[in-house]
C-alpha cells in the first residue's frame, strides 16, 4: 500500500467509507490509491490541469494495478467530474481562494462531504464555505515537515462565522492544544509584518489596511490566550 505523508493521512481519515472519492489536483494520485488500496473507497476519480502530474498520476495508478478502478482525467477543476460522480471530494495543496474558486466554478452535484487542505488563505476559504451553503464538521492541524497543514472538512449545511472564526477555525478555536496555538503563533506573524508594511505608507487605503491588521492581531492575541489555557 502507498504509504501517504501525515498531511494526506489526515485528509484520508475524515474520507467517509465506501462512497466514491475524487481528488482534485491529485498530482501524483498518491491519495486516491491510498484511499481504492486500503479498501476504504471503491473507485474514484483523480483529476488534474497539469498534464505533467497528470502523466505522473497515471503511472502511479498503473503501478498499483488500479486503471479499473481509479479514473485519471485531464481537466479544470470539477469538470472533470459528472454530476452526482462523487460522493466526496477532496482538494489539497492549494490556495485558500484557488479551492473557494474552483468549488464555486463547481458543479458540486451529489457532493457530500469536501476535504480541503489549503495551503494559506483558509479565512477566504471559511467565509466562502459559510455564504454557500456549507458548514464545517471537522478541522485538524496537522505538522508534516517543520510545516502546519490546516485540514477544513465540510458538508452541506448552515453556518455563520464571526472575522475570528473565518481566520482560525471555529473547531480549531475551541480545540485549543500545542498545535493550534502554533497555527496563531504563524498568523501573528504574518499579520505583524503586513502591519510595519502598512504602517509605512500614508496612502489611505494603507491606513485602513493597517487598522484592520490592528484589529485581527488584538483578536488573534485572545484567540492564542484562549487556546494556551492561559488565564
Amino acid at each position: 500500500m502507498i504509504p501517504l505523508p501525515p498531511r494526506l493521512a489526515a485528509v484520508a481519515r475524515h474520507v467517509p467509507p465506501g462512497r466514491p472519492f475524487a481528488d482534485i489536483g491529485t498530482d501524483h494520485a498518491y491519495l486516491p490509491v491510498h484511499l481504492v488500496q486500503s479498501g476504504r473507497v471503491p473507485r474514484a476519480v483523480a483529476g488534474d490541469v497539469r498534464p505533467g502530474p497528470l502523466q505522473a498520476a497515471r503511472a502511479t495508478v498503473a503501478a498499483a494495478g488500479l486503471t479499473d478502478r481509479i479514473d485519471v482525467r485531464l481537466g479544470s477543476g470539477l469538470t472533470v467530474l459528472a454530476p452526482g460522480e462523487a460522493a466526496c471530494v477532496a482538494i489539497c495543496g492549494m490556495g485558500g481562494p484557488l479551492i473557494a474558486r474552483i468549488l464555486a466554478e463547481g458543479p458540486l452535484t451529489g457532493v457530500e462531504r469536501l476535504v480541503l487542505q489549503p495551503m494559506g488563505g483558509e479565512a477566504q476559504l471559511r467565509r466562502w464555505l459559510a455564504e454557500s451553503g456549507w458548514r464545517l464538521v471537522a478541522e485538524e492541524i496537522v505538522a508534516d515537515g517543520g510545516r502546519l497543514y490546516p485540514v477544513l472538512v465540510a458538508e452541506p449545511g448552515q453556518m455563520s462565522l464571526s472575522r475570528l472564526e473565518e481566520e482560525v477555525g471555529p473547531l480549531l478555536l475551541r480545540q485549543g492544544g500545542p498545535l493550534v496555538v502554533r497555527y496563531i503563533d504563524e498568523k501573528l506573524e504574518l499579520a505583524r509584518r503586513a502591519l510595519t508594511g502598512a504602517s509605512r505608507s500614508s496612502r489611505p487605503e494603507a491606513r485602513a489596511r493597517a487598522a484592520e491588521l490592528d484589529r485581527l492581531i488584538a483578536l488573534l492575541i485572545e484567540a492564542r490566550r484562549i487556546c494556551a489555557g492561559e488565564p
